[in-house]
């Protein structure tokens, strides 16, 4: 072993990241390749961006650093660059330049000019960072990290190619309201609009990534179903599109990853997807791994529900509303005063969580609030909002809670002629109603009888 190898090898096995390191070993021992041609038109110049979380967890790096020396002694052309960032923080890891000389054909020639880099790169995966609160393991900050490649020159250039390596749901603790933990996926409603008012907005971004290819490779299984992992899919590449950019590979196979970004290599079909019209507004909805999660709210019930007033004062409780027609009605509710409200804005809290079906093709809406935590139904407050929409005699839907280990249902009325966009204050009453939850689940009938009773 040279001492050029023997020093590679040395740095290795001091961060502990293991043998796999050795490809760059096998490289700097390997005979130089013979010299061809100059590069194609379509690779000379090419430019490359890889993107790595900080904190991917120690089974993987070996494959991580061995698959992007691989990619820089072996397969970027002459000319071309490549950018190292930490996809978390924002920042560069290490810069690449291949020369146009034949010299820079062999591998074991970048081994030796490339070292520094490469040095970083290990020194990268070397260290050990812990997830910041409410992220997974492998974090990332896409939308941020696309901003700042926008902001890149040299990303810019019509061509290039992103490879990003980390978790594809996006968490940030700063913006807890627009996280995809959990099964939450964005509307298309927030790619219409402001990045003032989300962080998937686009508004401001059209064309800032024009003719920019993302491979993304994740780790493991984020996802709580497949429908969670087709509609993330869904969204980064409708995302990437409303930028001028494309989703590539989307798989959590490395090797695939590579070789889609490989110079050359033939392009991933496109997956033809188109914003939702229907979806305007700005919400996470919600997929869950549950089978049946909603059948309390989907199936037909008999009459108006249970007759008999719950057997408890308090305990976990499902509220949720149902309707027909091309408009859309949103259920806010909150367990006692003073607690957080949720609503599709404010989807989870430390008593319960909000869920959404949003379809592209009403004929039956639903949204539900499940309060895992025990509440009292005399203290939960509830509204519904007539929030996008006409309906020139106002509109009606069904309200239904599950409580108890019985479903409750019953019918409410807007006024409203036509949605307020959720707006309140006093103008706005027509466009709400509340919810009489003791009147739903028989309480009042109850305690009135009861009354009755101790009078006689």
């Amino acid at each position: 072993m040279n001492n050029v190898s023997s020093r590679f090898w040395n740095w290795s096995r001091r961060l502990g990241i293991g043998v796999l390191w050795l490809l760059t070993v096998a490289v700097f021992a390997a005979p130089s390749p013979t010299p061809s041609t100059s590069p194609s038109p379509e690779t000379k110049g090419a430019s490359f961006v890889i993107g790595l979380s900080p904190f991917l967890e120690r089974e993987v790096k070996d494959d991580v650093y061995r698959r992007v020396v691989g990619f820089i002694l072996e397969e970027m052309p002459t000319g071309s660059t490549l950018s190292l960032y930490d996809a978390h923080a924002l920042r560069t890891i290490a810069e690449i330049r291949i020369p146009e000389t034949l010299a820079f054909k062999s591998g074991r020639t970048r081994a030796n000019q490339f070292g520094e880099p490469i040095q970083r790169l290990r020194a990268f995966l070397g260290t050990s960072n812990t997830p910041p609160a409410a992220a997974l393991p492998g974090a990332i900050r896409l939308p941020q990290f696309l901003d700042f490649l926008a902001s890149q020159p040299r990303v810019r250039a019509p061509g290039t190619v992103v490879m990003l390596l980390g978790n594809p749901l996006y968490a940030d603790s700063k913006e807890p309201g627009f996280s995809m933990l959990d099964g939450y996926v964005p509307t298309d409603g927030h790619l219409a609009a402001s990045r003032e008012d989300t962080v998937y907005g686009l508004r401001e971004r059209r064309g800032t990534l024009d003719g920019v290819t993302l491979h993304l490779g994740y780790f493991g299984d984020p996802w709580v179903s497949d429908v969670h992992q087709e509609k993330v899919a869904r969204f980064w590449r409708l995302y990437l599109a409303g930028q001028g950019g494309r989703l590539g590979a989307f798989t959590g196979d490395l090797a695939t990853l590579f070789r889609a970004a490989k110079p050359g290599a033939e392009a991933v079909p496109v997956v033809p997807a188109e914003p939702d019209p229907l979806q305007t507004k700005i919400a996470m909805v919600r997929v869950t791994r549950i089978t049946g999660v909603a059948d309390w709210i989907t199936r037909d019930i008999a009459g108006a529900g249970a007759s008999l007033p719950p057997t408890r004062a308090t305990g976990p409780m499902k509220i949720g509303i149902r309707w027909t027609g091309a408009i859309d009605l949103d259920l806010y509710a909150r367990p006692r005063a003073g607690a957080e409200t949720l609503f599709f804005q404010h989807p989870r809290s430390a008593d319960g969580y909000y869920f959404k079906d949003h379809r592209s093709s009403p004929e039956r809406e639903f949204e539900f609030i499940e309060f895992e935590s025990p509440v009292n139904p005399w203290e939960l407050e509830a509204r519904v909002n007539f929030f996008e929409g006409e309906s020139p005699e106002g509109v009606e839907g069904e309200v239904r809670v599950e409580f108890d280990g019985r479903i409750y249902s019953g019918r409410f009325a807007i006024e409203a002629p036509h949605g307020n966009q959720g707006r309140n204050g006093p103008g706005q009453r027509r466009s709400w109603v509340r919810l009489d939850l003791p009147e739903l689940l028989k309480l009042r009938t109850a305690a009135a009888s009861q009354r009755r009773q101790a009078r006689e």
